[in-house]
């Protein structure tokens, strides 16, 4: 299964407990009905897309809307008949329990078209698929001149070696870090997921910890006295990534350890 959306996150943080309850079971219905698809948010609501897109689901004031095309409708209409809706789109009142062997079936029928649709179109010209958040970072990185980048690409495996929960993006356009594991909801302005940002303005090299302040870094690594909680580390070259490795590490981890699950 792919890595859950940040974006999900702060999408369904952002509603009441009661409705983040609902949203929270239709993410892991719709997930668990089809494990290989990509989660984003699309159109500005939660997207799942496996050859296309292949539904979405969002909330509103007094129900969950549940949109799996117009044929997922139609071959559901039976099932469906007791919820309102319209050409695309079934409302689920905030008020009822989610039917939610009835997503999971619409989801896998979702599924099947689309993988049809793939065989029919599988002679057509090949777009050019979406590159992941890691390739973008590798892209990125490549760009860069041979010196900088192998000290970027240094810097990026120890945060990446350090805890499995720790994954990558391209962010505020540079590389950047975060934890993509399960966290209590946050208000998303707070940046909690937010580990590590790199700068790498005038080939300088610059880590920004956005909430580094709540560390307690005992090494002297980290540097500023910034009032928003932000915390730097800089490198001169690699021979200087190599001698704050462990430092670094240790920073790291304690941020972790500090993570509100």
């Amino acid at each position: 299964m792919s890595k859950n959306s940040p974006e999900v996150d702060q999408y369904i943080a952002s509603f009441p407990p009661e409705t983040q309850k609902l949203l929270k079971q239709m993410r892991k219905t719709i997930r668990a009905a089809a494990p290989d698809a990509e989660e984003k948010i699309g159109y500005g609501i939660p997207t799942l897309t496996l050859n296309g897109n292949l539904v979405h689901y969002a909330a509103y004031k007094n129900h969950i809307g549940f949109y799996p095309a117009p044929q997922g409708l139609e071959e559901f209409k039976e099932e469906l008949a007791g919820y309102k809706g319209t050409k695309g789109a079934v409302q689920f009142p905030l008020d009822k329990p989610l039917p939610l062997d009835l997503i999971t079936k619409i989801t896998k029928y979702r599924i099947e078209k689309n993988l049809e649709k793939g065989v029919t179109k599988k002679k057509a010209p090949a777009k050019t698929t979406k590159l992941s958040d890691s390739e973008q970072v590798s892209n990125h990185i490549k760009k860069l001149d041979t010196a900088l980048g192998d000290t970027v690409e240094a810097i990026r495996q120890i945060i990446l070696n350090t805890d499995k929960e720790i994954a990558e993006q391209i962010k505020w356009n540079n590389p950047s870090f975060y934890y993509s594991g399960e966290m209590k909801p946050s208000d998303p302005k707070e940046y909690k997921r937010d580990i590590v940002v790199m700068n790498l303005h005038k080939g300088r090299i610059m880590l920004v910890l956005p909430s580094g302040a709540k560390v307690n870094d005992t090494s002297g690594l980290l540097e500023g006295n910034y009032e928003d909680g932000r915390r730097t580390v800089v490198f001169k070259d690699l021979e200087d990534v190599k001698s704050k490795e462990k430092a670094l590490q240790s920073v790291l981890k304690s941020w972790l350890s500090l993570v509100d699950k």
